[in-house]
């Protein structure tokens, strides 16, 4: 059976890899430094987000709960961006993932809630928008992923 860390890792692989527009789903996924945390609670979480350590690029959390509905998730995300000031939460959720042309960019396994710098993140789509990446995405997607309250 497969560690965490190694489908993480074989995750981080498979975004990376450039799609058929010229791009890879995430750009920054192959060389960002980030920290795995399992068993997490809401209030380690929490903590992570107040406290964030700017020398990595994001936390990945992976609650102890991996059965939790899409709802609960998605309540715990927004409350999460409520606490923290300078870092944004984002979630995946197996049953919920995101496809940017039919490519699936969810890890299809765990519910992962991101952590990571609010600058950070405006500063990578900034980037990206000078370029062709949001070219062929979805309407929709495109207006859920940089709607975050950045």
């Amino acid at each position: 059976m497969k560690s965490i860390s190694d489908h993480v890792e074989d995750w981080i692989t498979r975004l990376s890899k450039v799609q058929q527009n010229g791009h890879p789903i995430c750009p920054y996924a192959k060389k960002a430094k980030y920290q795995l945390f399992t068993n997490e609670d809401k209030m380690s979480m929490q903590l992570k987000a107040s406290f964030y350590d700017h020398s990595f690029d994001l936390y990945l959390c992976l609650p102890t709960d991996q059965y939790m509905s899409i709802e609960r998730a998605e309540q715990i995300e927004r409350e999460l961006n409520t606490i923290a000031k300078d870092t944004i939460v984002l979630l995946d959720h197996p049953k919920n993932p995101g496809f940017i042309n039919g490519v699936c960019t969810g890890n299809k396994k765990y519910i992962i809630f991101f952590i990571q710098s609010k600058k950070g993140l405006q500063d990578a789509r900034n980037n990206l928008l000078k370029s062709s990446y949001y070219n062929s995405w979805d309407h929709d997607y495109y207006e859920k992923i940089t709607n975050t309250g950045l």
